[in-house]
């Protein structure tokens, strides 16, 4: 069976070349094992203040970029656990993986 994998990295505060940078190492884990992947970065929903994310309104963000998670089979987050526990979203996104059963691997 094929996997779907939720792709979360910490944006907030991040450029987006380091988000983009982020998730490609995630795309590229996905690929290289013959999975399929869901990303839920969508720059037209962040709001950039000198370059860098800045979410305008994070619980209507987070529930938005959660919703595809029930297609999935894991999440794949990508950072190490301190990054997690620094990021308010991936630490909700992990939360959720882990309640409702998901696979969870962490791309450091």
């Amino acid at each position: 069976m094929i996997k779907k994998w939720y792709l979360s990295t910490p944006m907030n505060g991040k450029t987006e070349k380091e988000i983009q940078a982020a998730l490609q190492r995630g795309i590229d884990w996905v690929n290289n094992r013959g999975e399929e992947y869901h990303n839920p970065y969508n720059p037209a929903n962040a709001k950039f203040v000198k370059g860098k994310v800045i979410d305008p309104k994070p619980i209507k963000m987070l529930a938005e970029a959660i919703k595809p998670m029930d297609d999935c089979t894991g999440i794949l987050i990508i950072g190490d656990r301190k990054s997690l526990d620094l990021s308010k979203g991936c630490f909700i996104e992990h939360e959720v993986a882990l309640e409702y059963g998901k696979d969870r691997v962490f791309l450091e």
